[in-house]
């Protein structure tokens, strides 16, 4: 009996698990990305969370599957933003770890692997599907016909930065003022809740203060999934990361109630939260790197 390790590497933590040959979860572990550190600093924590999740496995390591914070490059795993892992950029993920743990590697966008892990622990999911993954930052799968979504040259579209009409005073490193990271990554939200001097988004938006600042979240919200839905025909928006939870209490139901308005002539996009919850990405990579690819 062997395992397969799950890597779900963001900006702010990595979550990892293993995975047995029946799809069962037998460990689960996190730690600080650190990416900041440097690479030697995160492989020597990926090496002790790998050798950890094995002790405790009681098995060995069979292959490493990563989800990772794009872009990144599916078939080099080479990071190309210094912005979301800084330290990290420019290092090919696959090659390193091949080295350090002589197993098969897989690597892809986070919210890909996330998207995988969603739809294997949802047997009800439609062949057309988005996943909108609302932490650090934005991250975006498009699943088609069952198939994700992939633009020539391997590298995963970066929709999270397509614009809404919410605008800032500041700008986003994409260049843009409006675009969904810069006003909906729980990053992005939390400031702008201390800028209007509360402690806390839920601080804020549970008070009446709060209602113009509902407002434009969930005026952001709709504009992202309606885009989502009319290009792509969703049948189901799925929603995760680490801004689940909130989003499901103070943005979701109104969010809703504008979708069934706005788009009757595509037919109603199911909008839902992830039931994989956190262990979403780590899962999809898991099971990718099962399937080798």
């Amino acid at each position: 009996m062997s395992i397969t390790i799950g890597l779900d590497i963001g900006g702010t933590s990595v979550k990892a698990l293993a995975l047995d040959k029946s799809g069962a979860i037998g460990a689960r572990l996190s730690f600080p990305t650190n990416s900041t550190k440097g690479i030697d600093v995160f492989l020597n924590a990926v090496q002790n969370c790998v050798s950890t999740l094995s002790e405790q496995s009681g098995c060995p390591v069979a292959a490493i599957g990563i989800g990772c914070s794009g872009p990144v490059n599916y078939h080099s795993g080479v990071i190309e933003n210094p912005y979301t892992l800084p330290g990290l950029e420019g290092y090919s993920l696959t090659d390193l770890f091949t080295a350090h743990f002589n197993v098969p590697i897989i690597i892809d966008n986070d919210a890909n692997t996330a998207h995988i892990g969603e739809v294997f622990s949802n047997q009800s999911a439609p062949p057309n599907t988005v996943l909108l993954i609302f932490g650090t930052g934005v991250g975006v799968s498009v699943r088609l016909g069952g198939t994700l979504f992939r633009t020539p040259g391997a590298f995963h579209p970066e929709m999270g930065h397509i614009p809404t009409s919410v605008q800032r005073t500041h700008h986003c490193y994409c260049g843009r003022a409006n675009c969904a990271e810069h006003i909906l990554s729980g990053t992005a939200i939390n400031r702008q809740a201390r800028s209007l001097g509360a402690q806390s988004a839920e601080a804020l938006l549970d008070t009446q203060d709060g209602h113009t600042f509902k407002e434009e979240l969930v005026t952001a919200l709709t504009d992202v999934v309606a885009t989502f839905t009319t290009i792509f025909h969703a049948q189901t928006i799925y929603i995760g990361g680490g801004m689940q939870a909130f989003f499901e209490r103070y943005l979701l139901p109104e969010t809703r109630t504008r979708l069934d308005a706005l788009l009757p002539i595509y037919g109603r996009a199911s909008l839902q939260g992830c039931i994989a919850e956190e262990d979403a990405g780590a899962l999809g990579a898991a099971i990718m790197a099962q399937k080798g690819g």
